[in-house]
């Protein structure tokens, strides 16, 4: 009955493999030698437009965490 349930496991004879974490290194090149300064451009309506979208939609997004957090919070007021 060698693989019965009182059967006692062999000992290993070998220890566990060890465990070596990999060492990255990553070089960020950034281009500040392709930055050159322009003449200028005067913006559209259609940019300006673009623009005023988009800082309504952050306003509206802050607005939309504030009153997630409020509400998270057990009211203060009593």
């Amino acid at each position: 009955m060698a693989g019965g349930k009182g059967a006692a496991l062999a000992p290993r004879s070998r220890s566990a493999p060890r465990v070596v974490a990999p060492r990255n290194k990553v070089n960020v090149a950034l281009p500040f030698s392709k930055i050159t300064a322009e003449e200028p451009v005067e913006m559209k309506v259609e940019v300006w437009i673009s623009l005023a979208g988009l800082v309504v939609s952050a306003a509206g997004f802050g607005v939309v965490i504030w009153q997630l957090a409020r509400s998270a919070r057990p009211s203060e007021a009593g």
